[in-house]
């Protein structure tokens, strides 16, 4: 049985600000989305790894169980903070620079992060029963591909998915492409 749960998460003020004129400033940088594909870039950013509320949410997850945990992730500074947020647990990694399963294969309350374009094919995870979606791909193909790692031959437990989703956001779209098959193109949506 495969479960998905959406996970409605907050926008922020920095995001509807870059929606509207393109360009924010944060601590330490500066985002602009001067082109199409720099506004989706900045938007898609502004959505995960600079919207403290799904860190925020992020965290609830972990803490709610001991469970072995698959995150999907897109960028390293994802990465950076979802490593931050998870330092007390036993991790593993697949992306482009390391694939290192060890926590995985032996820590039953493990979180293994796993770069979309790295690992959302060919790995077998049915160790672990659930997937948090901490950003979307923009890849259909990806994104199917993903739910399989955890749903495959061997698995005796429901699986479970759980779509973390900033309200009101470009995430909306991207995932009502994904859930239609079709890979996310900004033209299908100006």
């Amino acid at each position: 049985e495969q479960n998905f749960i959406t996970i409605g998460v907050d926008s922020t003020r920095e995001y509807r600000k870059f929606v509207k004129k393109r360009i924010v400033e944060l601590d330490d940088r500066e985002i602009v989305g001067d082109t199409t594909f720099t506004k989706l870039l900045g938007e898609r950013q502004l959505c995960g790894q600079f919207n403290l509320n799904k860190l925020v949410s992020f965290k609830d997850i972990l803490n709610s169980t001991d469970d072995r945990l698959i995150v999907f992730y897109n960028f390293k500074d994802e990465l950076t903070e979802l490593v931050r947020i998870t330092s007390d647990r036993p991790m593993s990694f697949v992306n482009g620079d390391k694939r290192d399963l060890t926590a995985y294969e032996n820590e039953s309350n493990s979180v293994t992060f796993i770069q979309f374009q790295a690992g959302a094919r060919g790995l077998n995870l049915q160790k672990a029963n659930k997937i948090v979606y901490f950003s979307p791909t923009l890849s259909a193909d990806l994104y199917a591909q993903s739910q399989k790692r955890i749903h495959r031959l061997g698995q005796n437990q429901s699986c479970f998915y759980y779509k973390m989703i900033t309200k009101k956001s470009v995430e909306e779209k991207i995932y009502d492409a994904l859930e239609r098959g079709i890979d996310y193109d900004t033209r299908l949506f100006e």
